[in-house]
């Protein structure tokens, strides 16, 4: 094929498109199969039980009461408002809250798919690796704004990518400008961080792009722009407002074990590797039988982020790539800063819509290793993309990764509570209320069938405890039981473990 016919095929991404519309369809297809296979029907965990105690209110005034009484969950004020429609369609069970999110990935990935048009095997190699991204399977099973900030991250670049060819005249200009807008304004609202990693994205794309081309786009399609910045503008008021009220983030350390957990995170490594409730509950050690796994896929990963860059570096200039690592990397510190300074828990889901330019990043060096002649480079493309599959069914199918039970802790202190006995509830509170747990708190007297809420309690208040005859422990040692005090008492008062549940243990006199 000729220059001439090459550049004619990318000055038409329309036509481009259509003439491959059944690889979009594929892609499209492939894409739903993903999503069938990642989504669960298993017990919420803590987090996703707070989305379905909102998603159930019955009017959007109780829902904008209960979210701005809860920390930082008015700064996601999109996906809340989202839940609670979607659950007014489907109903409130847990495969259904989180299949909503195949309504965000989905477009996501056939608007990044019709954004590589006129590079075909840069789009196919980028498709297989988006789709078999073990952080995207793992959060398209999460009824939390994850999934969301994905499928919009997806559009934003892809609007960017498209805009940045300088295809003056384009048909497809305009509607690439309104994907682009529009993706913005939504990932903005679909998180307070998530505005910040926009900030990233399009900070760097005008660092990065020539002064003419700039300023023709900013000309010609002022009234979107202009429209855009006013909303957007009035968003960054709004969580301006939600932090002077003193919305925060959960309390949680913050320090160099956290930014290692987002890389390996970001990077697909997690399905390969221990649960994460074991990292946080048993440290590094923890990762010691599962070291030749993680090995052979970081030598494999390291080829291909080294041909991807290279394969970047080939088509873009040095000034280019300093400032989309700058942004990206200023924008990663601060949270990181924020989170040590503040003293919350800086996680890989803080960082999710980093992830599109990680995996532009992967696909470039799966499609430069795939187009060379040696059988060694193809393998290695192969066996990379081969790894991540395995990382994802082991994220779906592994015990040692499955969610927190809480559905069944819930049922049987419960249960207990129905037959008279006296129960010690150690677990999230929010949570044992989404289950239907009959709760009142430790220092007050239980009416019967009652549980008592027992969490991160005193020396005094253990003391003055009636001992419990069932007692159902999260594992999530430091959160619900800080100091170990519970555990301690279970354990020096001889009670049997009597249960192990995923992220439970239930303890009986």
């Amino acid at each position: 094929m000729s220059r001439e016919e090459k550049n004619a095929r990318v000055e038409n991404p329309k036509q481009e498109c259509l003439s491959s519309g059944y690889l979009l369809a594929a892609v499209a297809l492939v894409a739903l199969v993903v999503c069938c296979l990642a989504i669960n029907n298993q017990s919420f965990w803590c987090d996703e039980t707070f989305t379905g105690l909102m998603a159930e209110r019955p009017t959007l005034a109780e829902l904008w009461r209960a979210v701005s009484h809860h920390n930082s969950d008015v700064q996601i004020p999109l996906y809340y408002l989202f839940a609670w429609a979607w659950e007014k369609l489907v109903g409130l069970n847990e495969f259904a809250m989180r299949a909503g999110n195949v309504l965000w990935f989905l477009p996501g990935v056939i608007t990044i798919f019709c954004a590589l048009a006129g590079k075909p095997l840069l789009r196919s190699s980028f498709s297989a690796v988006l789709l078999s991204s073990p952080f995207a399977w793992y959060y398209l099973n999460d009824a939390r704004p994850y999934a969301m900030e994905i499928g919009l991250s997806l559009v934003v670049f892809a609007g960017l990518y498209r805009l940045g060819l300088n295809q003056k005249g384009s048909t497809q200009e305009r509607g690439w400008v309104i994907a682009l807008c529009l993706g913005s304004l939504l990932l903005a609202a679909s998180s307070i961080l998530a505005m910040l990693w926009l900030g990233a994205y399009l900070g760097a794309a005008v660092l990065s792009t020539p002064k003419d081309h700039r300023r023709r786009l900013a000309l010609d399609y002022r009234v979107y722009w202009g429209l855009t910045l006013v909303l957007l503008f009035a968003l960054g008021l709004f969580y301006l407002w939600t932090l002077s009220i003193g919305a925060r983030a959960s309390p949680g350390p913050t320090d160099i074990r956290n930014v290692m957990f987002i890389v390996y995170e970001l990077l697909g490594f997690s399905g390969l590797g221990p649960g994460r409730l074991a990292i946080r509950n048993e440290g590094s050690r923890v990762f010691w039988p599962w070291l030749p796994w993680l090995a052979i896929y970081a030598v494999v990963l390291l080829i291909v982020l080294t041909q991807g860059w290279k394969q970047i570096a080939a088509f873009t200039s040095r000034r280019t790539r300093i400032r989309w690592v700058a942004a990206f990397a200023v924008v990663a510190g601060f949270i990181v800063a924020a989170g040590a300074e503040l003293r919350w828990r800086a996680l890989g889901r803080h960082c999710t819509s980093m992830l599109v330019p990680v995996l532009f990043v992967l696909g470039a060096g799966v499609a430069a290793l795939l187009s060379r002649r040696k059988w060694a480079g193809q393998l290695v493309a192969v066996a990379f993309v081969g790894l991540n599959l395995v990382s994802d069914l082991n994220l779906r199918f592994s015990e040692r990764h499955a969610k927190e039970d809480l559905r069944t802790a819930a049922a049987i202190a419960t249960a207990a509570a129905a037959r008279g006995e006296r129960v010690w509830w150690c677990a999230d509170e929010l949570a044992g209320i989404y289950y239907g747990v009959p709760m009142s708190r430790a220092n007050s007297t239980p009416a019967s069938g009652q549980v008592w809420l027992v969490v991160n309690p005193t020396e005094r208040l253990l003391a003055s405890l009636d001992p419990p005859q069932l007692a159902v422990l999260s594992s999530r040692s430091g959160t619900q039981d800080r100091d170990q005090r519970v555990r301690t008492y279970l354990e020096q008062g001889h009670y049997n473990l009597s249960q192990v549940l995923s992220s439970f243990t239930v303890w009986r006199r």
